[in-house]
C-alpha cells in the first residue's frame, strides 16, 4: 500500500481530491508517474483513477507487506 498526498485541489464534475489530504493506493509504487493507472478514493467516496493526476500527488509512504 502506498499513501500519497495532493499537491493541489483537483476538480473533475466537482472536487475530488483536497490539497495536503493523503490518499491510499492498494499497491507499492516508488515514483509518482507509476499513479497513473491506480485506483485511490477520492473526497467523494468513490473509486477513482488517478490518470494525468498522478503529476499533482506525492508520495509520503510506502509499505512493505
Amino acid at each position: 500500500m502506498t499513501t500519497i498526498k495532493a499537491k493541489k485541489d483537483l476538480y473533475n464534475n466537482g472536487k475530488c481530491f483536497t490539497k495536503g489530504k493523503t490518499y491510499q493506493v492498494q499497491r507499492e509504487v516508488s515514483t509518482e508517474a507509476g499513479l497513473m493507472d491506480l485506483q485511490t478514493i477520492n473526497d467523494q467516496g468513490q473509486p477513482h483513477i488517478i490518470g494525468t493526476f498522478w503529476r499533482d500527488f506525492k508520495i509520503v509512504k510506502a509499505t512493505h507487506h
